[in-house]
C-alpha cells in the first residue's frame, strides 16, 4: 500500500459506497489477484447465511454460501457494474455447481467465469 494512502480513509470511503460500486471494485481486485499460498485458486465475493435459534439467539447449523455473480459483459455491454437492485436474482453455475446470486439475469460465475442465467 502506498505511503500516501491512509488505510483508515480508504476503509471509510469503501464503507460509504453503494453496494453496486463496492462489489464492482472488489470484483476488479479479486480478478487480478490469487491467493499466494494456493496457486490456481481465486478470491470471490460471497454471501453467507445461517439460521439463528430463536430461543437462545445462537447460530445453528453450518453456514450456506452463495457466490455473488457479476453481470455478463457480453450481454449487457462493457460496463459490468451492477445496478443497485440488490441480490434479487438467484440460480447456479452449470459448470462448477456453485449457488449464485446477482442483480441481473445474465451473469458470469465468479469462480469459473461460465455464463449463467438467474431467475
Amino acid at each position: 500500500m502506498s505511503e500516501s494512502l491512509d488505510p483508515y480513509t480508504l476503509v471509510t470511503h469503501l464503507r460509504s459506497l453503494p453496494d453496486e460500486w463496492l462489489t464492482h471494485l472488489l470484483r476488479q481486485v479479486f480478478e487480478a489477484r490469487t491467493p499466494e499460498d494456493a496457486p490456481g485458486s481465486r478470491y470471490f465475493l460471497a454471501v453467507a447465511t445461517r439460521e439463528r435459534d430463536p430461543r437462545t439467539g445462537r447460530w445453528a447449523g453450518p453456514p450456506g454460501y452463495t457466490a455473488v455473480a457479476y453481470p455478463d459483459a457480453a450481454h449487457y455491454g462493457g460496463d459490468r457494474r451492477d445496478v443497485d437492485w440488490g441480490l434479487v436474482q438467484s440460480g447456479g453455475c452449470a459448470r462448477c455447481r456453485v449457488s449464485l446470486a446477482g442483480s441481473r439475469k445474465h451473469v458470469r460465475c465468479p469462480i469459473c467465469d461460465e455464463p449463467a442465467y438467474l431467475t
